[in-house]
Parts: C-alpha cells; structure tokens; sequence
C-alpha cells in the first residue's frame, strides 16, 4: 500500500500491559497547562488521594451502569486542552497517489496500521455491549465519515502515527464536522477556540477552521504528537488529549507522591476520561472483526474522496454549484469551515471538491463571472488602506490590484479608490 510509507520517523509505542500505564512515564516532565475543564479539576480537588480498590471497582460499576442507561456516555464531544504554550508544523500537503495499483479497502489498510496496545478490561466489554445495542448510531457515524476518513489515515501513515487515531472523531465528534459541545468545543476534533488559536486554526466571521478538515486534522495531529513526545506512551497522551496534560501529570504526581504506581486504577480521573480508551478500544475492535458485532463496515475504496482547488478570488459557492449542476451540499460537506457559501480568498483561498466532480465544478469556476465593481471610496485624512478594506470587507490585496497600488503608489486624501465585488454573504441553508 502507496501511503504506509511514512514521511516522519515511525513511533514504536511502549509494549504496555492491559491494566498499566506506567511504561513511557517521563516522571521529569514539566506541567505545561492546566486541564481542559476548571469545573472538573473542582470537584477533583476534594478527592482523597490515593484510591484503592474498592474506589476502582466502584468506578467500573459506575462506567457499566451510565453506560447501560445513558446513551450520551456512548460517545461524548470533547474539547482538547485549552492552553498550550507550543505551535507544531506546519501546512500538510494533500499525499498524492499511484492509481496504476488498484485500490484496496480503506478498512482494511487502517487494520494494517493498528499499532497502539491493546486494552482488555471490562470497561471496553462496556463499551463493546454499548456498540451492539446501539448498531443504528454505529452505521450513521460510519457512513458518516467516508469523505473524510480516507485523508484522516493518509495524514497519520505520512507521520508514522497509529492508525487508531484516525478513529478519534468518532468518539469526539460522531465524524459530524458541524458538532459542537456544551465547552464550544467545534469540528470532527473538537477544538474549544483557545486550543483552536494556539493551533492556529483561523476563527472569524468568514472561517472556522476548527471546522476544516484539512487544518484541523493538521493541528490534532500536531497536538497528540506533542503528547505522546511528552509522555512517550500513546494511552496517556490519549488521556491527556481528553483531559488536558496538566491535569494528567499532576494525576501521575499524585498517585507516585501516595507510593502507587501510576496505573490506570490508580489515576483520579473523570469519569469521561477513564471511558476514553476503552470507548477508541471498542471502536478499534468493531473495526477489526465486525462481524462479532453483527454489523458490516460500509464499502469505502482507499482512495482520495476529495480533491483540492487553490482560488486566488472570491466566488459564490451557490453560483458555482447551480453552474457545475451539482448540489450546493455537496460542497459544504467538504467544506465545513466556511461559515458563508462563499469563498473568501483573503481568508481561505482552497476548495475542496469530491473527485468526481472536479472538472465539472473547475468548469464552472472558469465560467464565474462576478459583477464588475459599482462602489467607489473617497480617501479621507488619516485613512489606511487596511481600515478601508476592512471597512468593505474586501483585502488588502484585493484593492491593491483593483487600484494598481504597492509600493511606488500609495492611497493620499481625496484619492477615489475602486472598491471590488465581494458576493453577498448568506447562510448554507438560503
């Protein structure tokens, strides 16, 4: 298979046993932020430290009951820490494929990839009894994630990463790249926007790439990298994707400090964060027998579902989508970071397209012929040329070209200056 090969060192996770987290502990490492929930971090602080066994046990009676009769507790949407002090990588660029070999199922490359050990307790039996119960949620969340699941295994592979981790959205999001939690929490990854801007995923008026599946998957990758580099174990940095690395290492503190080893038993943990991985378990399982499910994965081929257009002008999405002859939905399936059916150059200059209609909707965008300006502006003293394209929604750039300013030529009072079309803003659903 083209995409096993990655293009960053392999990580070889620690070889862990089913009920120990404790390989790969870097016990010197500092506290980087405070946890994903201050409320949780509360109640936690008036937990005795140390639990026992009778608290383990007590904790698994309680992930079996909520599970049985709480369908919410199946697959919760939850934010990442909200405060790194770190940005990783940069851009990723779309993997190009050989089609002279014919592709497989993206089902089964993913099992190729399963690396991260394997957990067996009765926590997953739990969630794997939830999974068999629930087979109507199970087959939408899958069906669900064809467009994007392809490219989300393809970015870790290229990284060397577990391919487990393309199955995060699922729990975190349902694979819904609308989804959003009670934390304003947004995405397939579910990103809270402080996380978002420390990732450097755009937030304003015209994007939130907290909902683009390019970027974000881009910073998600770069934040679990971060986490399994700081603690060398990919469970803990699962539990700390969930929870926050702070609250993880002081967790790991607290149990070393109370002469306990710090095993998962032994974690004072959310009750959300100790369902995590045996939910990704589950998950991992279904994926790799279904049929002791008694369900069938949907035929997905490994193969780019999307294809990437770069546009250096805005255009109206509903325009293109009535010329191309295609469904406006369509678009905004791949494209869910946009808050508006339309393309802002200035702030996101990239389409994604299914691939089967690329050259209908690359036709369409050669036949787009947005209205020649009508507005006109009157420099005033102390304008910049910034205020003023910010006054027009239009950029920088933008007016530059329209004016033939740079340089040598700059805006001075009383200077009429052509303003450039921007189509009308609007919702998905109008």
């Amino acid at each position: 298979m083209h995409f096993r090969l990655a293009l960053c060192p392999a990580r070889h996770p620690s070889s862990l046993k089913s009920d120990s987290f404790k390989n790969g502990i870097k016990p010197s490492a500092k506290t980087a932020t405070v946890g994903r929930f201050k409320a949780t971090l509360a109640i936690l602080a008036g937990v005795v430290a140390g639990p026992g066994l009778a608290l383990a046990n007590a904790q698994q009676a309680e992930i079996a009951f909520n599970a049985d009769n709480e369908e919410v507790q199946l697959f919760g949407l939850v934010a990442p820490n909200p405060g790194l002090e770190l940005k990783m990588s940069g851009p990723l660029d779309l993997i190009t494929l050989d089609f002279a070999e014919e592709p497989g199922d993206v089902w089964a490359d993913i099992r190729k990839g399963f690396s991260i050990p394997d957990l067996e307790t009765q926590a997953v039996k739990v969630r794997e009894r939830a999974l068999i119960k629930n087979k109507r949620m199970v087959n939408t969340m899958l069906l669900r994630s064809e467009p994007y699941i392809y490219f989300i295994a393809q970015e870790c592979a290229k990284r060397g990463m577990p391919s487990e981790l393309a199955l995060l959205p699922f729990i975190e999001s349902q694979f819904n790249p609308h989804a959003r939690s009670p934390s304003a929490a947004e995405g397939l990854w579910q990103f809270i926007p402080s996380t978002g801007r420390q990732f450097d995923l755009k937030q304003n008026k015209w994007v939130d790439e907290r909902r683009d599946l390019v970027a974000s998957t881009r910073a998600a990758l770069d934040y679990l990298t971060y986490l399994y580099d700081m603690h060398g174990d990919w469970h803990l940095a699962l539990l700390s994707y969930n929870w926050g690395e702070g609250s993880i290492l002081r967790a790991i503190k607290k149990a070393q400090e109370a002469g306990l080893e710090p095993t998962l038993d032994n974690l004072e943990l959310p009750l959300e964060t100790r369902h995590y991985i045996p939910k990704l378990q589950a998950l991992k399982n279904l994926i790799q027998s279904p049929e002791r499910f008694g369900t069938t994965l949907p035929k997905f081929p490994n193969k780019p579902y999307f294809a990437e257009i770069k546009r250096s002008s805005d255009v109206d999405l509903r325009e293109i989508a009535r010329l191309a002859g295609v469904e406006l939905e369509l678009i905004r399936k791949l494209n869910p970071g946009l808050n508006q059916p339309v393309l802002y150059a200035a702030h996101s200059n990239t389409l994604l397209v299914p691939v089967e209609y690329t050259a209908k909707i690359q036709a369409s965008l050669k036949q787009y012929k947005p209205p020649k300006p009508q507005r006109s502006y009157t420099v005033k003293k102390g304008d910049t040329l910034g205020e003023i394209a910010q006054r027009f929604d239009v950029s920088v750039k933008a007016l530059q070209q329209q004016n033939g300013l740079g340089k040598k030529k700059l805006i001075k009072p009383g200077m009429k200056l052509s303003i450039p079309h921007t189509p009308k803003p609007g919702s998905w659903e109008s």
